[in-house]
């Protein structure tokens, strides 16, 4: 199969993409959110003007097989300056890939050959591949021999499998879950009146919105520059993601509420059965009270209750209030690839050889 890459450089271009995108989407059957046209743009919006759009368009014979959503930098890395090119990605990005219809290994032999013959890069770095993608296998299989590249570790997501009656589910769970959930709804029951509730559509603009940034405001992420509120660019990512999650019916966001006001809250995508916690956020005034757990408890059972989720994504981290409802965790992997020639190659001395030295050095000194 002749391949032929066409590299999508402007922001006019990539915006004309969208309905090719989307039929790409449709064809290869990978129709998550996260993989849209919707989702790279909002990521774009947000990355824009710090980095370089790159999205790889791979035709064969004219005909649309493959988009890569790629995008270059320059970091300082062990005190190096490397010029590197990863794919599109916010801080909220669960996973990301390669969109193709059709066979992967081709597609990725064309990317290899492509970054091959380009010297305007130093590594390639692939942050977000689903352990068993098809494009991560396929890389794995044709890297050795044509890159120096390794897997640069790797990030679990709890989940749970929602399916089956939620009283039989919750039965099954230990006296001692059950008592910590009791305990939690009682804490919050004498503080006062606690309400729940879920959205499906927003309005950019809407005041509900603005009450979660306030809330975001008022969480212990707050401070350390982590919240929707106080993270560069945050607000404008998740405006324009309601707006075209709303658009699309993915939109679902989590409220609890303590005597009217927001305490608790989670921003969902939805789609093809599974559930995407993309945030969560408590006020931390109400620490004691585990406002998140409670809410937690109410978004699982209505999941069950109400049917049409088979899955429940709870977000990166394996935090222990995730761990008590979790089925399984999903494996994202990092890969580095380095281009060939004297520079990179330091770069992968430095990172594979050096710093692992150093830090056993350190290790032993303790």
């Amino acid at each position: 199969m002749s391949l032929r890459i066409r590299r999508i450089v402007g922001d006019a271009e990539f915006a004309a993409l969208a309905p090719l995108w989307d039929d790409l989407a449709n064809r290869s059957g990978q129709q998550s959110p996260f993989m849209s046209h919707d989702w790279f743009a909002c990521c774009w919006s947000l990355l824009a003007p710090h980095r370089r759009l790159e999205v790889l368009l791979v035709e064969e014979v004219g005909a649309p097989v493959a988009l890569v959503p790629l995008m270059q930098w320059r970091e300082r890395r062990r005190g190096m300056t490397v010029r590197s090119v990863g794919f599109i990605e916010s801080p909220d990005t669960p996973w990301v890939d390669m969109l193709v219809a059709g066979s992967v290994g081709p597609v990725v032999e064309a990317v290899l050959d492509h970054f091959a013959g380009r010297s305007d890069w130093d590594v390639l770095q692939l942050n977000g591949l689903p352990s068993g993608s098809a494009a991560l296998k396929a890389l794995e299989h044709a890297l050795p021999g044509r890159f120096l590249w390794r897997r640069g570790g790797s990030l679990t997501s709890p989940f749970l499998t929602v399916g089956g009656d939620w009283e039989d589910f919750y039965a099954a769970k230990s006296q001692r879950f059950k008592k910590t959930n009791r305990n939690i709804q009682n804490r919050l029951a004498r503080a006062g009146l606690i309400g729940i509730e879920e959205h499906r559509a927003l309005a950019p603009d809407s005041p509900l919105l603005a009450d979660v940034f306030d809330l975001s405001a008022r969480s212990w992420k707050a401070d350390r520059g982590l919240a929707m509120a106080t993270m560069r660019g945050m607000r404008e990512f998740f405006a324009d993601l309601t707006r075209r999650a709303t658009e699309r019916g993915w939109l679902s966001l989590w409220l609890l509420t303590l005597n009217g006001r927001p305490t608790a809250m989670e921003y969902q995508l939805r789609a093809g059965g599974i559930v995407h916690a993309l945030r969560a956020d408590y006020d931390e005034a109400q620490h004691e009270r585990s406002p998140g757990s409670a809410l937690n408890f109410a978004i699982a059972k209505a999941l069950f209750k109400r049917g049409g989720v088979h899955e429940y994504d709870m977000g990166p981290g394996e935090n222990d209030y995730k761990l008590r409802w979790a089925s399984g965790s999903h494996e994202t992997m990092r890969l580095r690839i380095y281009r060939r020639g004297l520079y990179p190659r330091l770069v992968h001395a430095v990172e594979t050889v050096v710093v692992p030295a150093a830090r056993r050095l350190r290790e032993r000194l303790r």
